[in-house]
């Protein structure tokens, strides 16, 4: 599997503005969240266009703000457009993840299915201000591969990818106290990537193998301890349960895995 690419973690945007450029550029292509629910010619098609340098701009050289662990996921940490890379990185991880089900499929269930491909959408939906819609959901059929390591490596890549929005989500939300909508936007938001990033650990840990492979925790999980207080403070008390229990979610799926292991 090639290398994921993916954002320095003090690189990930703070602003939906950072990220409104890179957003309205992948509509115009056809390269959005709408992706996940085209045919698979569509979706091969464009995981190769969106991991093309010709279409988003990336700069390597930033490998040591990952986790000694990174090189064993095959992870690069890389600069260069910042909402580029961090849309595409977790669309790139989306389409492998989707791939992987179908060749193999998943006990994932219809309603966690549902959880994880819900927050792409929503976080399109915040960066361009669009107007929320439904969406439908196709759980895989059962697969006839067997690929424990793709599925590891995909779920993997697709949890920190999604770490990344929780953070940019709660950035929003520390930044804009004043702003009572955008708070409330932001914290819903990454409550919904916060509930996929523990359906994406969930996927990872959906293997047979023996010994089982080691799932790291991100840098961006120990990020939300250090702001929790300031999110409680920020934020209306009901939308702020929502949010606690998502990360206590995310926290049981760290206990209950065998797979998972410390990153330093």
């Amino acid at each position: 599997m090639e290398p994921f690419r993916l954002l320095h973690p003090d690189l990930v945007p703070q602003r939906r503005e950072s990220l409104q450029h890179a957003a309205s550029m992948l509509v115009r292509m056809g390269l959005d969240d709408t992706v996940l629910s085209a045919s698979p010619v569509h979706q091969r098609l464009a995981r190769v266009v969106l991991a093309s340098s010709d279409v988003i701009e990336w700069k390597p050289g930033h490998d040591n703000g990952g986790t000694g662990h990174d090189q064993c996921f095959g992870v690069v940490r890389v600069g260069g457009d910042r909402g580029g890379v961090f849309l595409s990185s977790i669309l790139i991880a989306y389409l492998d993840v989707l791939e992987n089900a179908a060749r193999m499929g998943t006990s994932i269930g219809e309603d966690s299915w549902r959880t994880l491909l819900w927050a792409p959408t929503a976080l399109f939906d915040h960066v361009l201000r669009r107007p929320q819609v439904g969406m439908t959901v196709v759980t895989p059929c059962p697969g006839t591969e067997y690929l424990p390591h793709e599925r590891v490596q995909a779920g993997q890549h697709l949890y920190l990818a999604l770490m990344q929005a929780v953070r940019f989500a709660v950035s929003g939300v520390v930044r804009a106290q004043d702003d009572r909508p955008l708070v409330e936007d932001c914290v819903t938001l990454a409550t919904a990537c916060l509930r996929a990033a523990t359906v994406a650990l969930a996927f990872a840990c959906d293997v047979r193998e023996e010994p089982p492979p080691r799932i790291v925790e991100a840098a961006e999980h120990r990020y939300l301890w250090q702001v929790i207080n300031d999110v409680r403070a920020a934020v209306p008390r009901a939308r702020f349960e929502q949010f606690a229990a998502a990360l206590r979610r995310l926290n049981d799926i760290y206990i209950a895995c065998p797979l998972l292991a410390a990153g330093g």
